[in-house]
């Protein structure tokens, strides 16, 4: 038997098993067995919520579920909202309201990302530099916040009062709860 007679031969046989009754059923349930591993692989990453996984490692923090779920990122969004309307009242007291739970609000965010403190103060000052884009900004309106709780001449006006929103908005814009 020479090199090319036993090609053929070999090809042949092959071209038999490939065009099997046994081969088909086996192709057959290998498709079946390769689409149940794809829906398993989409399953658990839905169930592990790797989007959120993803950022946690992009952003160095532990994300909590508001900023990552869509049903919970609409209610803080709705709980922003009413934040915001406090400033269409005309009235001081108001305002000062509106920064109070503003940021009470990104208080609560902060500290469902882990970092350790007491009090919103300390807790930014836990947070590494670099890690949350305006936080020098946060700092200066909580102490804003802390300036309305413990002075009570304390005066603020519409346009202040937008300012300092305006830090807490941004930081709910870079964790695109507001985008």
């Amino acid at each position: 038997m020479d090199i090319q007679s036993l090609f053929t031969y070999f090809t042949n046989e092959l071209l038999s098993v490939y065009h099997s009754t046994a081969f088909s059923i086996f192709e057959f349930i290998m498709g079946i067995y390769v689409i149940v591993l794809v829906v398993d692989i989409i399953l658990l990453l839905i169930v592990r919520d790797v989007g959120a996984s993803w950022r946690e490692a992009y952003v160095g923090m532990n994300i909590p579920t508001e900023l990552t779920k869509k049903s919970k990122k609409n209610k803080l969004k709705a709980d922003w909202e009413k934040i915001k309307q406090r400033l269409e009242s005309g009235n001081e007291s108001e305002y000062k309201v509106a920064i109070i739970e503003a940021d009470n609000l990104i208080d609560g965010l902060v500290a469902r990302m882990g970092y350790k403190g007491e009090n919103f103060g300390a807790r930014l000052d836990s947070i590494p530099p670099g890690q949350i884009e305006n936080i020098e900004e946060l700092k200066r309106a909580h102490e804003v916040r802390n300036r309305i709780i413990h002075d009570e001449n304390f005066a603020m006006t519409k346009e202040e009062a937008g300012d300092v929103l305006g830090v807490f908005e941004k930081f709910l814009h870079y964790f695109e709860v507001l985008s």
